[in-house]
């Protein structure tokens, strides 16, 4: 193996890294945003529960919900990002490729492989296996069956 390859590959995993680190990332907004509504719930009410106990004529933890429910807003918009903007740009490439075809998708591979090599070379080693099927899009077939059953691809 040259350098030149043992780069490109370094590139590609590079870059299958960062859309495992985007996918973590989400993940975890999404998560955040499902679990900070009872962390709030809990916080104000220990507070709440806190303040009342001792009572001085002064609730304080009124400050307490404010940020905890400013806290919730923010998980909340960061978790509706993580599912909706993946979803937004599944739902316009659908669209383009509906109206333009596949002659489109075609002058798009070859812009990307003329102006980002590496990233194409990742892009079409994913296109060449279906996700958890094992699929081989080239033949259709997932390797197991010697071309015997054909498939179309995903």
């Amino acid at each position: 193996m040259d350098h030149v390859s043992r780069g490109r590959i370094e590139t590609g995993l590079s870059m299958i890294g960062l859309a495992a680190s985007f996918h973590a990332t989400g993940c975890r907004f999404v998560g955040n945003a499902i679990v900070m509504p009872f962390k709030t719930l809990f916080v104000v009410g220990l507070t709440g529960l806190i303040n009342a106990i001792p009572f001085s004529s002064v609730w304080w933890f009124k400050w307490v919900a404010l940020g905890m429910g400013i806290a919730t807003v923010v998980a909340l918009a960061r978790g509706a990002r993580a599912l909706l903007l993946p979803a937004l740009v599944a739902w316009v490439g659908t669209k383009i490729y509906r109206r333009y075809g596949e002659a489109a998708r075609q002058q798009f591979d070859d812009w990307a492989a003329k102006s980002q090599a590496q990233a194409s070379q990742v892009l079409n080693a994913l296109r060449a296996v279906g996700p958890d099927t094992g699929l081989n899009r080239s033949n259709g077939t997932t390797g197991r069956e010697g071309g015997a059953n054909k498939r179309t691809a995903w």
